[in-house]
């Protein structure tokens, strides 16, 4: 019969013993663990190197455009005009003078006390019909229950205007009623666009009861029923002494690159400065370095080596994951190869604009001289970073190198995916390892249980021959 604990039947401390077996047979998963331990270490430093190199092409990025060496601050008078200029605008100092702004047409009807009062016949429909002076006419169509102010202001907002290949767009009228006093009300007809070729040129009905309301011929105002209350007029305004006339306040590209809104009338010409705006670029060139100088702190941080610990076995905790890695290694002699390249133009090597590399690897930015580089000469800083555009410069040739690192199909990825690999063989053995341990510790359980009921055995024959011994030996007293 089998004991019902180790040890029970012999005495000995067999648990104990099997337990010591289970420890030793563990010792053989030691290695694999180990190696788990530090391509799992592997696998999330080349994640950490990823982000880093992900964060320093973001800022490369930047600085490929050369848009951005290119950009530009207006510097006017905000009182009397607002000014956006783009990398096309040339350098320079203007003067602008502001004669006359461009306003919309309005037009009101005479005073009615009651705005919801029907003011139109009794039939069924009618037709309001709105003419511009650029040919434009807008058609309103109302039933006998809108012929009120309110009800042919409400009509004009909401009407369409269609076009000659059936599409329809928003009018470009706008109408509104006006308190004018008590119990007196106006229907006033703005133009939404400003310009003389806005204005509203006549206004007709088919219904004659309100056409005596709404009726209008600019050429004819004495017999006209609604009044002129703000006349059309273009903008009129001088650039350099030029004499421009717009039917907008805003006008784009006065110069190649300028947009100026008109806002008030000047007395005397005013000045616009049309500079570079270097510190655009200046804080795109600090981040730039910024994110390199991070990344080779991981880098730094992914070799970092301690020297072992005396008469131990283990790496130093404190060790990089990547020390001595050769794919790490490339990517950064990669970069640095690029900083030592030679670039064509008047800037060859970061140097010269002030950015050096320090005993450390790190990059520091002498800002005095590279605020002198970017006002005295900012196309040759733009080639040094741009080059062709396409494929020469700093900022083109590292993108495109980096990018095929981080890339889905790039040389961190495919490290990585190996690794993953080697793991899931690791995996692999170390469940086979595991299982061989549990059978082996079961063998032991079985061959120990074998020897307690052996031994238990052998002690109770051994207590019952001593018992017939001795009744023997007193049988012949």
């Amino acid at each position: 019969m089998a004991m019902s604990a180790l040890g029970i039947g012999s005495g000995i401390d067999l648990n104990g013993i099997l337990d010591q077996l289970e420890v030793a047979e563990k010792t053989r998963l030691t290695p694999i663990t180990t190696q788990q331990k530090a391509i799992n270490a592997k696998i999330s430093g080349f994640g950490k190197l990823k982000s880093a190199l992900t964060t320093f092409n973001t800022a490369t990025e930047k600085l490929q455009k050369k848009e951005l060496f290119q950009s530009r601050i207006a510097t006017g008078n905000d009182n009397y005009f607002s000014v956006k200029a783009n990398s096309k605008a040339a350098l320079g100092n203007y003067t602008v003078t502001v004669d006359q702004l461009a306003t919309s047409h309005g037009i009101a009807t005479s005073t009615i006390n009651d705005k919801n009062a029907k003011l139109g016949n009794d039939n069924p429909t009618r037709t309001i019909t709105i003419e511009q002076a650029n040919g434009q006419k807008l058609d309103v169509t109302l039933s006998q229950d809108e012929t009120s102010l309110q009800s042919i202001a409400n009509a004009i907002n909401n009407a369409k205007v269609t076009n000659e290949d059936g599409t329809t767009c928003p009018s470009t009228m706008n109408a509104a009623i006006i308190c004018s006093g008590a119990d007196g009300y106006q229907l006033v007809i703005t133009s939404k666009e400003t310009g003389e070729q806005q204005s509203i040129t006549s206004i007709s009905s088919d219904d004659e009861m309100l056409n005596n309301v709404i009726g209008f011929d600019i050429n004819q105002p004495s017999n006209s029923y609604m009044t002129e209350v703000a006349k059309a007029q273009d903008a009129k305004f001088s650039f350099n002494g030029i004499a421009i006339t717009s039917n907008s306040n805003t006008v784009k590209d006065v110069v190649q690159g300028v947009d100026i809104t008109l806002k008030q009338t000047t007395t005397i010409s005013q000045n616009l400065a049309i500079t570079a705006d270097n510190e655009k670029v200046e804080e795109a060139i600090k981040e730039w370095v910024e994110a390199f100088n991070q990344l080779q702190t991981t880098i730094s941080t992914l070799t970092k080596f301690t020297t072992e610990e005396t008469n131990s076995k283990e790496l130093n905790s404190n060790n990089g994951p990547l020390i001595g890695d050769s794919t790490l290694r490339n990517i950064d002699q990669s970069i640095r190869s690029i900083f030592a390249k030679g670039q064509d133009g008047e800037f060859s090597v970061l140097a010269q604009i002030g950015i050096n590399m320090d005993k450390n690897g790190m990059l520091t930015i002498k800002e005095s001289e590279l605020q002198k580089a970017l006002s005295e000469n900012s196309e040759a800083v733009a080639i040094l970073f741009t080059g062709d555009g396409k494929t020469t410069g700093i900022a083109n040739e590292i993108f495109s190198k980096v990018s095929g690192f981080i890339d889905s199909d790039g040389m961190i990825d495919s490290a990585t995916n190996g690794l993953n690999s080697t793991l899931k063989s690791l995996d692999k053995r170390h469940e086979q390892v595991s299982s061989s341990i549990e059978q082996t510790i079961e063998r032991y359980r079985v061959q120990f249980t074998k020897l307690d009921i052996l031994i238990n055995s052998l002690d109770s024959m051994s207590n019952y021959l001593t018992t017939q011994f001795d009744m023997m030996a007193n049988s012949k007293k």
